[in-house]
């Protein structure tokens, strides 16, 4: 089932389709129908009749109803199936009325059509009828023979209505023509079956017919109705649809109808139908478009053609234009749609002379006067264009292109595209073109001539070189109409834009038309021309010149010049053109057209004379912008002249010509763009000229206007100041020429002025005005100030607003921004504009929707990093901030003012704006501009002010401008009077006295509080308490101030340091930046020239490599570590050398840090200095063996601090080096590397005149420029050519990077600026030193003149300019080691890079004060402190200058300052609390804020102030509690201990600390930490002078012998009501044992580790009779344990034992104390001087055992001497019991060191103290109380302790050592009654029994009355030793311990006693010589039996026994043996019978 498209629409709806060419449902035929209606049917009049009508279909849907009633009725609700079903059903009945006439089959089969129809029209076009082709067939058989029937026989005119009854609706019942045309014309719109079934049944010829008889006879009537209108829709559709089916395209061509309806067109037009002529036309072109070969042969057999073209030509000057040429088109349609089949129809058509016809028909359009283009002439101009691409082969044309052409022109010289093949029907439009004057019919031709060149633009050169039509039309162009010349211009211009070509032929045409000039339209117009092609393409710069069309411009401008010159100028009248201003201004645009970027034409203009004519353009506002543009060429060949120019114009200008000063200004600032450009404007005076502009504008904006003001409104006044400043900006923006030139001419300032004399700002406010009160609200943002200034809607007073405005645009200048901004004057517009319609009444739209608002500041900068480009301006805001008042305005002026403050303070937050903005000297802007709301702290200004001023002051500051600032304040009668103090203090004071008179003056302060403060020097006058307030206030405020400028502004992990001067590198501007070291060495040949070199010195030139190795040094920042990826590394250092006559230089020495690990590299590898592109990848290219050290340091680095960075090369052997990197003191890596070589690179040798420059780089290059976010600073630089030891580098690492010496006389902070200095470096070996201190701006040529020409040549290379510039400023780092003697060095270093390199001299509030007085301004603001807050912030001030300026120090100990400030906190003690204490401790260096060590930085502040204890005793707080913890805390740093303790040594410490013992204030807590203190500083550092002070003081402390300290009880020692040094208490007891306790335990610690040597010269200082005064027996106990302890100590050295025992002198403590108090004496009194005496030598041990007779019943001194005689250390002896004495003997034997015993053996002379101390104790009467019980138990337990000690060494040598054997002896010397002795002696002399019992008779009167318990252990002792004596000894010559003890005896004991004591002591040996014969010992004893021994297997020798005999006879012949001879008898004969029975025994056998 097929659905048609057209189904379900009536005829309205299908004609709509129709005419927008939607035949969609037509399938193939569609496009064709489609085509037709359009070309043939006018859209508008379908459109007017779908508009008046609807379907007849549905209008008569009733009457339809009514002819069929099987029709449902409501159709609208019937569904379509139902329709086609019931249709199906009636069809079917009609099929089957065969039998029935055909009439009856007839009416059947009109019933069925209103069925069918409506059937249609319900289903939407869906049709659902499978008997469709039957019903078509019948339906189209049905139409056909009622228009036969209708037409057949009939004349024409009656067929004519017979045929249009049939057809047409009638409103009646007899519908039966107009039921089969509507069903027809269905069935047609189906399928192409369908439509064959119609054709076949003859319709389409007859409708062919119908329409012929339609068109040519029209009816009488003269419209149409609407039912009209349809019928005929229907019957031109049912043809179209017929002409797109083959079968029905067949049937048209049947008969005669085609032939004749189209010889009618032609023939009969006036005859014709006009309303079926556009349904004609459109058959016809529907017939035309078929291309069926049937049709050519039909017209060509018909000859339709050529009659048709006959019939035309005879019509053509009869008919209208349009009617001619829309047949011709029609008949040339069937032409070019029959031409891809066959020709015939074109050449039928060339024979009919149509070419001819054509030119004739388009001529008629000549004379119409039409103002659109007619619809036929274009489809007529199209079939004529067509025509031209009509023929067999392609046109043959040669070559003849002329060049140059443009860069995309490309022939083709194959044929491509639709391309000209017939020049006859070109010749038509030529032709045309030349004959015709009609704009519309010219335009149109040159329209399809550009069509042509679009289809390919080889068209275009085929008829230029056959036909020439483009250089013919220039000929004729000046007889066309305007529009025609305008349009043919554009053709040409077309040519050039599209097609890329150059006619130059042409082109020398239209130059000669210009020429000869025939019209002033057509000039103009070819000129407009020209100006638009030579814009095109830089190319036709030369070609209009080649051509002579620039010479020709020349000229006539000249002329045009020269008349303006004579008859002046006229102003033009606006809205009147004047031909020849166009023409002129024209001509200067080509003119500037060709200048533009063509040096060569800017030449000619120049050579033909044209500037002065130039400038006379000027003048015209007309051609200023042209004018102006031609000298901005000129200016690249000279743009002194330009310059000049624009300067001299601006300056002549008059005051009213604001426009041409706009014009000049605008012009100036497009070629201060170029560096040329601003060369040139500063050597033109350029500056000044602007300046001058200014100047002139003084008044222009006083409000209200001054008279010569008035026609000038504010708006331009305010555009003219904007443009002023933008084109300054733009001379100043990255030219440091310029601005050098500007800030060293006073520039700024000059601006400033001419600023302030506009007339908005207001005067500067005296300093006598009354404060104005101002409520402190807060200020609007500046960013909202401007803004409202500049908005609209603004409500500011006009000045203010003017004000704001400037300040806006000043703003943007400093930012560097202000000339980059392309909508300046717009904004300015939109600002201003309204404020000044608002003046003039006017009202308007709001600006703001059409221009761009001025930038808010948040746009233009990013808070606190806002670079500023142009410091001087931002003085000149400054300079204007005072001037912002006015006051008419009070509040509002105020609040702009502290807006304005508030912004420069934001604009100052980065350090690098602080730092750019002190070096351009905004500090003394501040001073000299803003000095009222300085000194006036209620001013709202004060405070913003104040925090520029130290934000800035903390970086740099000039010592007079920070003189000024802290002078604010002070009355000038005060300072006057402070001058006269001043002078009367320096002329009447004494220059070696800085103490109490300097103290003095400066307590008064710099700020003194009455006028006669100084008059009465001793006495302190209280000032007046207004007065004092006052000062207090000011030195409150000026401490603050002073705080917050030497505040450190960045935390260093080491001491706190002032940032030095540096250069910083920024490698994010440009990529490089560097300093450039010329002339490092220049190694010569044999032969050199010494003029070769360079350099500075007298002496020979510098070797390199160095033969002693080098060392560089240098200071570094790093800001921004640069990103790994972008690969720059941070280059300290590189060295290159280049060799005479070659092209390549070398890098052989390089430093560098590695940003890809932060990793320091150091090279000697050779490598090519080349750009960066060139060098190798460093992948590929890997260092050599040897010659590169990479050490990684990454961790050590910090951004933001100043690191030290050392490269020591030490040379060795050979060609090897040891390289070591230091950081910050540090050794980071070392490591072996190979040398520098000889010479750079390859080279071996090199020729005797050749020469090899050494020259440097710090930083990167120019040719290794890269850009990277790396920033980094580099301070003081050296490099040595010697190999500088660690030590050295260690104390350049101290002197910080604010050195900036030679290393020859180096002090270093806290050393003694007396002592002489010795050089570090030898001054030959300083190769240079860098810092910026020894700078200064210069240039190249002076660099000659003041060194030498090589330097400045090599300078000049590298930074890129002429080595005779004297414009370039040149930072110059001169070389600081260049006045030392040596060789030959270089001059410094000269930064080279514009934007990557800034300076900044570094000059700190802290540095600055050394110059204005220093320290004596900061010890006056304490002398003017009247609280704690005041004190704190001047303490303050103190502490920050002092840890961060070392010069402070030096000054601070040159005038005695810290001598001046403990005065001065001891006059205000009051005042100090703990916050003043811990700064105290701050500026000393021992309390820091946990980042830095504890150690003494400044011993000033710690000697003076923080020792002067009476300052702190006196303290509110108890300060000094604090004070001793602190200082115990120091002293115990385990780091910082050692060196706090020197310092403490040297300030004096413990004498200080010794005088508080005597302070009665002094509790017994603090003494303990006193001592406590004592002993660290000891343990610290220990000096005998100290001890010797400390000894001192505890002689001090003892009593006289008088006073007996046994008897004070120490419970209530302790008692806090007693002083410390109370004589009748037992405190001071208690303070001597602390001291003795300290000295202990500090000379015994391990931590001072004192030699021998240092042991002894340190008891020989303090003598022995200090020691042994502290043992005297009237002293304390505890004081004796203590002092015999510390004695001992010393005397365990073997040395001074001797020494000790021999005798040393006495007094040594109190000559040694007294050393340097003599001199102060001295000084006080003079005294004879005393006799010398002999020194008196003290016999130690003798003295000692006389002391301790006194303490024997003291258990601790047994302890104690025991433990020296045992030889162990007394420090042992802490922790061991203290019961009683046998265990404290017993414990000391458990822990005593045997191994050193054995191997140094027991002391002697301790062996001798406790016989001594044995014999003192049992020589006493014995007491039988229980105090007395010590003198039997301490006997006994020392001499058990002697034999336990025997037994376990008795072999040691003390025990045979005399004197022990002699004090044994003495103390077992019997001193008692010996009567008895002799009687029983002589009485049992007669035997031996006798004497034996007589033994026990002499023991017993031997003993006194009542002998000691200790004794019989004594003599037991005795005896054991005797024997091991006797037994012990080998010979007799050995028994000298034998003879000691038979010699001994005490000095008082009589003879008899003697006598006695030998004889027991022979008895005693004989005893034991009888034991070990083995005889009975009891013939001389007891006669007991004898016990077996084992001494009797020791038998003596004959020898020992006979001398022993003899020895015995000896002493009974003496009278010493005192006993029975008969035992000497039987002693001898007992061993001569031992002796004689060996002998006996032998015998008998």
């Amino acid at each position: 089932m097929w659905s048609g498209p057209l189904q379900g629409l009536g005829l309205p709806e299908c004609v709509s389709l129709l005419k927008f060419g939607s035949q969609a449902g037509l399938q193939q035929h569609s496009s064709t129908s489609d085509d037709l209606l359009c070309h043939g049917m006018e859209a508008e009049d379908l459109s007017k009749a779908e508009d008046r009508n609807e379907d007849p279909g549905s209008k008569n849907e009733g009457q339809l109803a009514a002819v069929q009633p099987d029709v449902p009725h409501g159709g609208q609700s019937s569904s379509p199936t139902a329709l086609w079903d019931m249709l199906e059903r009636k069809f079917l009945e009609y099929q089957q009325l065969t039998h029935k006439s055909p009439i009856e089959r007839q009416k059947s089969l009109l019933s069925l059509l209103p069925l069918f129809l409506k059937a249609w029209e319900h289903s939407v076009g869906i049709i659902c009828f499978p008997s469709l082709q039957r019903l078509a067939e019948d339906v189209s058989d049905q139409l056909a023979q009622q228009l036969q029937k209708a037409l057949v026989g009939k004349p024409a005119e009656q067929a004519r209505l017979a045929a249009g009854q049939l057809l047409w609706w009638k409103g009646d019942v007899d519908q039966d023509g107009y039921l089969l045309l509507k069903s027809v014309y269905v069935l047609t719109g189906t399928d192409s079956e369908t439509l064959g079934r119609v054709a076949e049944s003859g319709l389409p010829a007859l409708l062919l017919q119908c329409l012929y008889l339609f068109f040519v006879f029209p009816l009488d009537k003269d419209e149409l109705l609407e039912s009209d209108l349809q019928v005929q829709k229907m019957f031109v559709q049912m043809l179209l649809n017929i002409c797109s089916d083959s079968q029905g395209l067949e049937g048209l061509l049947s008969g005669s109808e085609l032939q004749s309806l189209l010889i009618a067109t032609t023939c009969l037009r006036e005859h014709s139908c006009c309303f079926w002529k556009e349904p004609t036309f459109c058959v016809l072109r529907a017939i035309s478009k078929a291309q069926n070969l049937s049709i050519i042969q039909y017209l060509q057999a018909t000859d339709c053609v050529r009659l048709s073209l006959q019939n035309l030509s005879r019509l053509t000057d009869t008919l209208p234009a349009p009617e001619v040429s829309e047949a011709v088109s029609l008949i040339l349609g069937f032409v070019k749609d029959s031409y891809p089949v066959s020709s015939a129809l074109f050449l039928e058509f060339e024979n009919s002379e149509g070419y001819p016809l054509l030119l004739k028909v388009l001529l008629r359009y000549d004379g119409l006067t039409q103002s659109e283009v007619d619809p036929h002439l274009e489809e007529l101009l199209g079939l004529v264009v067509w025509l031209t691409t009509c023929g067999r082969s392609e046109l043959k044309v040669f070559d003849s292109i002329t060049y140059p052409q443009l860069e995309g022109f490309k022939f083709h010289h194959e044929a491509s595209g639709v391309t000209v093949k017939n020049l006859q029907a070109f010749q038509v439009l030529q032709n045309v073109f030349h004959k015709a004057s009609d704009s519309v019919l010219c335009i149109q031709v040159l329209s399809v001539i550009r069509t042509m060149w679009a289809w390919n633009a080889r068209n275009f050169f085929l008829l230029e070189w056959t036909l020439q039509p483009i250089s013919q039309f220039v000929e004729i162009m000046p007889l066309k109409p305007a529009p025609v010349q305008e349009h043919f211009f554009q053709l040409l211009e077309a040519l050039v834009f599209e097609l890329h070509y150059v006619p130059h032929e042409i082109l020398r045409k239209v130059q000669h038309l210009i020429k000869e000039s025939p019209g002033p339209s057509c000039t103009l117009m070819a000129l407009q021309s020209i100006l638009s092609i030579a814009g095109g393409d830089p190319l036709f710069t030369d070609i209009f010149r080649d051509s002579g069309l620039l010479g020709l411009l020349l000229a006539q401008l000249r002329k045009q010049a020269k008349i303006m010159r004579k008859s002046g100028n006229k102003v033009s009248t606006p809205g009147v053109q004047d031909p020849e201003r166009e023409l002129t201004c024209v001509m200067l645009r080509i003119v500037v057209t060709l200048l533009k970027g063509s040096v060569r034409n800017a030449v000619v203009l120049k050579d033909h004379g044209m500037v002065p004519f130039i400038k006379i353009f000027l003048d015209d506002e007309c051609y200023r912008e042209a004018s102006l543009s031609i000298l901005e060429q000129l200016s690249a060949i000279n743009a002194e002249e330009y310059m000049s120019i624009i300067v001299g114009a601006l300056c002549s200008s008059t005051q009213g010509e604001l426009q041409l000063k706009l014009d000049l200004l605008k012009s100036l600032l497009r070629i201060l763009v170029t560096p040329k450009g601003r060369a040139a404007f500063r050597v033109s005076s350029g500056f000044n000229g602007l300046l001058s502009l200014l100047s002139d504008l003084e008044g222009s904006l006083q409000e209200p206007p001054l008279q010569a003001w008035g026609a000038v409104s504010p708006r331009q006044t305010l555009e003219l100041v904007l443009y002023t400043l933008c084109a300054v900006s733009a001379a100043l923006h990255w030219d440091p020429v310029n601005g050098y030139f500007f800030r060293r001419n006073g520039l700024f300032e000059k601006l400033a002025e001419d600023l302030c004399l506009l007339g908005c700002f207001g005067a500067l406010e005296e300093e006598g005005n009354l404060l104005r009160s101002w409520v402190d609200t807060k200020a609007r943002p500046f960013a909202d100030l401007l803004g409202t200034a500049f908005s609209s809607s603004g409500s500011l007073p006009p000045r203010i607003q003017s004000c704001l405005q400037i300040l806006g645009f000043l703003d943007s200048m400093a930012s560097g921004t202000l000339h980059l901004r392309g909508d300046l004057k717009e904004s300015l517009r939109t600002k201003q504009g309204p404020v000044v319609d608002v003046q003039k009444g006017e009202t308007g739209s709001d600006p703001q929707r059409n221009f761009k608002q001025w930038p808010d500041l948040e746009e233009r900068m990013d808070e606190g990093d806002a670079a500023i480009m142009h410091p001087g301006v931002v003085c000149i805001m400054v300079r204007l901030l005072p001037r912002l008042y006015h006051e008419d305005h009070p509040q509002l002026s105020e609040e702009i003012q502290c807006s304005l403050a508030s912004h420069i303070q934001s604009l100052v937050k980065s350090e690098k704006n602080r730092q750019v903005m002190c070096e351009a000297g905004l500090l003394g802007t501040l001073m000299a501009s803003c000095h009222r709301a300085l000194v006036t702290s209620g001013s709202p200004l004060h405070s913003r002010l104040i925090r520029i001023f130290e934000k800035l002051a903390s970086q740099a500051i000039e010592p007079d401008v920070l003189r000024q600032f802290l002078g604010l304040g002070i009355p000038s009668s005060l300072s006057a009077t402070t001058k006269i103090l001043d002078s009367s203090h320096t002329h009447r004071g004494n220059p070696g006295c800085s103490g109490s008179q300097t103290a003095q003056g400066l307590a008064e302060g710099p700020w003194p509080a009455a006028p006669d403060a100084g008059l009465h020097p001793g006495v302190t006058q209280a000032p007046q308490p207004l007065g004092e307030s006052q000062d207090s206030t000011t030195a409150l405020q000026t401490a603050l101030s002073l705080i917050s400028m030497t505040s450190p502004r960045n935390l260093q992990p080491q001491r706190a340091a002032l940032a030095p001067s540096f250069v910083e590198f920024d490698m994010s501007v440009e990529g490089y930046g560097c300093l450039f070291i010329p002339t490092l060495s220049t190694v010569m040949g044999t032969s050199t020239e010494y003029s070769v070199s360079g350099g500075i010195g007298t002496g020979a030139t510098r070797p390199f490599p160095p033969p002693g190795g080098l060392t560089f040094s240098c200071w570094f920042l790093i800001s921004r570590h640069g990103a790994a990826t972008e690969g720059h590394p941070l280059r300290f250092l590189t060295l290159v050398r280049h060799l005479a006559r070659t092209e390549q230089p070398f890098v052989c020495f390089s430093v560098s840090l590695c940003p890809d690990d932060l990793s320091l590299v150091v090279s000697t590898e050779e490598k090519e200095f080349q750009p960066l592109d060139v060098m190798e990848p460093e992948d590929d290219s890997e260092p050599s063996a040897g010659c590169q050290l990479q050490v990684r340091c990454g961790q050590l680095l910090a951004c933001g601090q100043w690191h030290h960075l050392a490269v020591v090369v030490t040379k060795e052997m050979k060609r090897h080096c040891t390289v070591s990197t230091c950081l910050d003191g540090q050794v980071i890596g070392s490591a072996k590397m190979l040398y520098i070589q000889a010479l750079p690179g390859p080279f071996l040798s090199m020729d005797p005149s050749a020469f090899v420059d050494v020259y440097g780089y710090i930083a990167t290059p120019r040719v290794w420029k890269q850009k990277s976010s790396l920033i980094w600073r580099l301070g003081p630089t050296y490099l040595f050519e010697e190999a500088i030891s660690m030590e050295t580098l260690e104390v350049i690492n101290k002197l910080g990077p604010r050195y900036c010496g030679n290393f020859q006389a180096v002090h270093v902070q806290g050393e003694d600026l007396d002592s002489e200095a010795t050089p570090f470096v030898a001054e030959e070996r300083v190769s240079f030193g860098l810092h910026i201190a020894s700078s200064s701006i210069t240039s190249v040529a002076d660099i000659r003149n003041a060194y030498n020409e090589v330097d400045s040549r090599l300078i000049a290379k590298e930074m890129n300019i002429s080595s005779r510039d004297n414009a370039m400023p040149v930072f110059l780092l001169r070389n600081c080691a260049g006045h030392l003697s040596g060789s030959l060095r270089t001059i410094g270093a000269v930064a080279v890079g514009q934007l990557g390199v800034r300076v900044f001299h570094s000059s700190p509030a802290a540095s600055s004060l050394d110059f204005i007085g220093g320290p004596a301004i900061l010890l006056g603001l304490i002398s003017l402190a009247t609280d704690d807050h005041t004190m704190y912030a001047a303490v303050k001030v103190l502490h920050s200058v002092l840890t961060s300026n070392a010069m402070c120090d030096f000054l601070m100990q040159h005038i005695c300052g810290y001598q001046i400030m403990a005065f001065l906190l001891r006059k205000k003690a009051s005042l100090l609390n703990h916050r003043i204490f811990q700064l105290i401790l701050s500026v000393a260096g021992t309390v820091e804020l946990g980042f830095r060590s504890s150690a003494i930085t400044n011993t000033g502040v710690f000697q003076h102030i923080l020792c002067n204890f009476e300052l702190w005793m006196n303290t509110a707080d108890n300060l000094e509690l604090s004070l001793f913890s602190h200082l115990l805390e120091i002293l115990q740093s385990p780091r910082e201990g050692p060196r706090n303790a020197e310092a403490a040594h040297q300030a004096q410490l413990i004498p200080k600390l010794i005088f508080l013992f005597n302070e009665p204030s002094l509790i017994p807590s603090k003494i303990s930490t006193i001592i406590g203190i004592l002993a660290c500083q000891l343990r610290g550092h220990f000096s005998t002078q100290d001890l010797l002070r400390i000894g001192l003081f505890v002689v001090y402390t003892l009593k006289p012998s008088s006073v007996n300290e046994r008897q004070i009880c120490m419970d209530g020692a302790l008692d806090p009501s007693l002083p410390a040094g109370s004589q009748t208490s037992g405190k001071t007891i208690w303070l001597r044992n602390q001291l003795l306790e300290m000295l202990l335990s500090v000379i015994s610690s391990p931590q001072l580790h004192l030699s021998s040597e240092s042991k002894e010269e340190m008891f020989l200082k303090l003598g022995p009779d200090w020691f042994l005064l502290l043992l005297q027996g009237h002293l304390h106990a505890s004081t004796t344990v203590l002092a015999l302890k510390l004695l001992l100590y010393f005397l365990a050295s073997p040395s001074l034992r001797t020494r000790f025992r021999d005798g040393l002198c006495a007094g040594s403590w109190v000559e040694r104390s007294t050393e340097g108090v003599d001199i102060v004496m001295d000084n006080l009194k003079s005294q004879s001087p005393l006799p010398e005496q002999s020194p008196c030598l003290l016999p130690g041990f003798r003295v000692l055992n006389d002391f301790l007779a006194h303490h024997v019943h003291i258990p601790e001194v047994y302890l104690i001497v025991s433990t020296f005689f045992l030889q162990t250390p007394l420090t042992e002896l802490m922790d061991g019991p203290k019961d009683s004495l046998d265990a404290m003997l017993q414990w000391l034997l458990q822990r005593h060191h045997q191994e050193e015993v054995l191997q140094a053996g027991l002391c002697t002379e301790g062996a001798l103290l406790l016989l001594e101390m044995l014999k003192a104790t049992m020589s006493q009467p014995l007491a039988g109380s229980e105090d007395g019980a010590w003198a039997q138990t301490f006997p006994a337990s020392v001499l058990q302790f002697l034999s336990l000690v025997h037994r376990t060494y008795p072999q040691d040598p003390a025990w045979r050592a005399p004197e022990f054997l002699q004090t044994l002896a003495i103390a077992a010397f019997p001193l008692g009654a010996q009567k008895g002795v002799g009687a029983e002696s002589t009485r049992n002399t007669s035997s031996p029994e006798a004497a034996a019992e007589g033994d026990s008779t002499v023991e017993g009167l031997q003993a006194p009355t009542k002998a000691h318990p200790a004794r019989r252990k004594l003599r037991e002792f005795t005896q054991l030793l005797l024997r091991e004596l006797l037994l012990g000894a080998s010979s007799p010559k050995q028994w000298l311990p034998l003879e000691v003890l038979l010699e001994a005896s005490p000095d008082h004991a009589t003879s008899q006693q003697k006598r006695d004591f030998q004889s027991e002591v022979l008895l005693s040996a004989m005893e034991l010589f009888h034991m070990t014969s083995g005889g009975d010992a009891a013939m001389f004893r007891d006669g007991k039996e004898p016990q077996p021994s084992a001494e009797a297997a020791a038998a003596p020798s004959l020898a020992n026994i006979s001398c022993f005999t003899q020895k015995l006879v000896e002493k009974l012949y003496s009278g010493m043996f005192s006993a029975d001879p008969r035992h000497i008898l039987l002693f001898i004969l007992e061993h001569i019978m031992v002796i004689s029975a060996p002998l006996q025994a032998r015998d008998f056998s």
